[in-house]
């Protein structure tokens, strides 16, 4: 098992306290490395000590920012993909009218059901069931697009059968890639060097600074926070930033049969 699999499988809350004690596990280790060479606490920045401690520290915020724009921009992808897919939909569905009366009625059958498949693939609170959840809309998938072909063999020739044709097929390529982006994640080894230059940076600044707990603390806490975002940011099921599904809501509410 991979250490990205490995965060996968913690919570958030767990991760963000192991990540927390290990900064402060490191800043005892360098208080006592400091303590030991029989050193005077450091109250100026006019060393080499310093210079070291500050830029370790840059180097951490430059990685945490270079993590945080990766993982925002996933989410982003994976917010636009939601609107995409779901205008894809609402356009098969408006389309379908260009069908008769019985392979129509067939065909927003299917579409209704695939939607439904759609919203709970959405709304996966676990890598597993987001998994199942797309082999179901697979399946569904396979469905629609015999049912598809039924409708359409009196006309298949036409532009007509090419408009139902494209827009069906737009649909189910974008739910491939809303899977395929919902499984991509920040590299192990970058959170890896993440996780190892936090801990030397909390080492750094037991080092230089130890005898300042409070300050510290409060330094490891900001960290901390910042790097469980970006995890949080980077697990699309069991994050607690999740991307809004309402525009899939929105149009399974749509296509709901009015009463008469």
């Amino acid at each position: 098992m991979g250490f990205g699999a490995e965060l996968e499988n913690l919570s958030l809350w767990v991760l963000a306290l192991l990540l927390f004690a290990g900064m402060l596990v490191a800043r005892e280790l360098g208080k006592f490395l400091r303590d030991r060479r029989k050193l005077p606490d450091a109250d100026t920045e006019n060393d080499s000590d310093a210079f070291a401690m500050t830029s370790v520290l840059g180097l951490l915020a430059l990685l945490i920012g270079f993590t945080f724009s990766i993982a925002l921009s996933r989410y982003e992808s994976r917010r636009e993909l939601v609107v995409k897919e779901a205008n894809a939909i609402g356009t098969t569905w408006l389309r379908m009218q260009l069908l008769d009366a019985p392979e129509r009625a067939r065909m927003e059958d299917l579409l209704r059901r695939y939607v439904n498949t759609r919203v709970a693939f959405g709304e996966a609170s676990s890598p597993a069931e987001e998994i199942e959840q797309y082999r179901r809309s697979e399946a569904m998938q396979n469905d629609l697009w015999a049912g598809l072909i039924a409708a359409i063999a009196p006309f298949r020739d036409t532009p007509r059968a090419s408009l139902l044709v494209t827009t069906t097929n737009e649909s189910i390529d974008l739910a491939a890639e809303r899977f395929a982006t919902r499984q991509a994640h920040i590299p192990p080894r970058i959170l890896r060097m993440l996780v190892l230059f936090a801990l030397l940076a909390a080492g750094m600044v037991g080092y230089e600074r130890g005898h300042q707990r409070r300050a510290t603390t409060l330094l490891f806490i900001l960290l901390t926070l910042a790097a469980t975002l970006v995890v949080d940011l980077d697990r699309p099921s069991t994050g607690m930033v999740n991307v809004p599904q309402d525009p899939m809501l929105e149009l399974r509410a749509s296509m709901q049969p009015q009463a008469h």
